[in-house]
């Protein structure tokens, strides 16, 4: 149990936890994207970086273990430097689209650039362009543009369903997530790569722009889609279901839901 200290407060840890782990489970706020906590480690996404005394160069905090002693600087100058020069790279080549955006009022990316990035651009050229609209399945739709390159959608297909359909390809600033030919992104959970993206890349052609999110109150609810109960929240509006998401239970679901019980309002409106 490693005791260490991050800005202004000791905390206690088991051993083998993570700086952003133990942050996060303590009310200590590190922004992150690629990170979650059903799926590997793959800390591509920098934006947790910390300062650690005595380490020769910043670290990020989804893959730094803590260790006895250690002390963080997670909410000093250097960090908001650090989070500021991310949030850069991040939004150059990503579009200006936020009002057409489904993903618009609960994006990370919306939120982080409004809270850690630059007030203006110093990026003039043209921005990179790429596929929109493309569909990668039955319910996933994909834009290019928008994509932050996190993984987090490759990991899951490859470590939840273990279909593992998806893959970044190309590479360089032309890098895409896609599917190998002639195999869809089809598994039974295939719509949970869609609650996973932090930005607005992966949509679900089912709620692609029927609804405002801030629109949506989120009801706790059960899905009676099978014996298992799966744990979910719906999203309704002028008493009407506009979309189904999993509500976290480790008991039950943990973080998913099968794409079964996440239509079976669609179903129940076509009939």
């Amino acid at each position: 149990m490693p005791t260490f200290r991050i800005d202004d407060r000791e905390l206690t840890v088991p051993e083998g936890t993570t700086v952003l782990q133990a942050a996060l489970a303590n009310g200590v706020e590190i922004p992150h994207y690629c990170y979650h906590p059903g799926l590997s480690i793959a800390g591509n996404c920098r934006i947790c970086l910390v300062e650690i005394e005595k380490f020769p160069k910043p670290a990020i905090a989804c893959n730094t273990v803590v260790s006895e002693g250690m002390v963080v600087h997670a909410d000093g100058p250097g960090a908001a430097k650090l989070r500021r020069r991310v949030m850069e790279y991040l939004l150059a080549n990503h579009p200006l689209d936020c009002p057409i955006c489904d993903q618009a009022g609960e994006c990370k990316l919306q939120d982080y650039a409004y809270r850690f990035g630059q007030p203006t651009t110093r990026f003039v050229e043209e921005k990179e362009h790429g596929p929109k609209r493309r569909e990668l399945g039955p319910h996933v739709v994909f834009d290019w543009e928008r994509c932050i390159k996190c993984t987090r959608c490759i990991r899951f297909c490859e470590e939840v369903p273990k279909t593992g359909e998806l893959a970044m390809l190309l590479r360089g600033v032309r890098e895409e997530i896609g599917v190998f030919p002639g195999k869809p992104l089809d598994n039974p959970y295939s719509g949970n790569v869609v609650d996973l993206c932090p930005v607005g890349a992966l949509t679900l052609r089912e709620f692609r722009f029927r609804s405002r999110v801030w629109f949506l109150a989120d009801v706790p609810s059960v899905c009676p889609g099978c014996a298992r109960g799966c744990s979910t929240r719906l999203g309704t509006f002028r008493n009407e279901i506009y979309r189904i998401t999993p509500r976290a239970n480790q008991a039950v679901n943990r973080w998913w839901i099968c794409d079964e019980g996440r239509l079976w309002g669609e179903r129940l409106q076509a009939a």
